[in-house]
């Protein structure tokens, strides 16, 4: 590098290094920026315009912000309001066959869920293949956790469903989260994306423990 191109590239740089420390000095000489032009498409503009152009697309960006995080809080609070529907009509239900045939249509109504099903072991048919699976569901249930996929296998597809679900929800039925499981809850969707296994399962272990709670309370006394 030839010692002029040296000298004016540390030059620049000395002037880069002078603006980023003293950011307020086009406020305290504002003539300046009369002086200085920025080249884009338009052909010349002046720094004004290029900080005017930059905020607006700050303010831009930011509102797109806010409207995804005001559509995140409408999807919550209609979420919530379905829960609190559903947990009403629990609460209605007096007999185990209207809590089996209400309360699997509440759901597919109020979330638009393709088919819901539960079981419990003593609902699960003596086929080796229902009982099979219904030991795989639980197995996969271990830690008392909903688990959502779109990869179950065929045993379990076959034992909560009786069309072509591409996406499931497996949730535990239970009474608090360490009591032994009485059911499992399943919610199957046509859509292969939504149920995948990187889906938050928080609304789904409150539902669960929420029919757990009615499915005892219906359940006939082993006493």
């Amino acid at each position: 590098m030839k010692p002029a191109e040296r000298k004016d590239q540390i030059s620049k740089q000395d002037v880069a290094a002078f603006l980023s420390d003293n950011p307020s000095i086009f406020q305290q000489h504002p003539e300046l920026l009369e002086l200085i032009s920025l080249s884009d498409s338009r052909g010349t503009a002046s720094l004004i315009e290029r900080q005017v152009a930059m905020l607006n697309e700050r303010l831009r960006q930011h509102k797109s912000q806010h409207s995804q995080f005001v559509q995140v809080a409408r999807e919550n609070e209609q979420i919530s309001d379905n829960f609190t529907h559903v947990i009403c009509q629990m609460i209605g239900f007096t007999n185990l066959s209207e809590f089996a045939t209400e309360f699997p249509k509440e759901l597919r109504n109020k979330f638009e869920i393709d088919e819901v099903s539960f079981k419990t072991a003593q609902a699960v048919s003596r086929k080796p293949s229902d009982s099979n699976g219904y030991t795989e569901t639980l197995r996969r249930l271990i830690n008392n956790r909903a688990v959502c996929d779109n990869r179950w296998p065929s045993t379990i597809m076959n034992l909560f469903f009786s069309t072509d679900i591409n996406s499931a929800a497996l949730v535990p039925m239970r009474t608090n989260s360490s009591s032994e499981t009485l059911g499992v809850l399943a919610l199957g969707s046509r859509d292969p994306e939504r149920y995948t296994n990187d889906l938050g399962t928080a609304h789904l272990d409150r539902l669960g423990l929420m029919s757990g709670i009615c499915l005892a309370r219906l359940q006939p006394s082993s006493v």
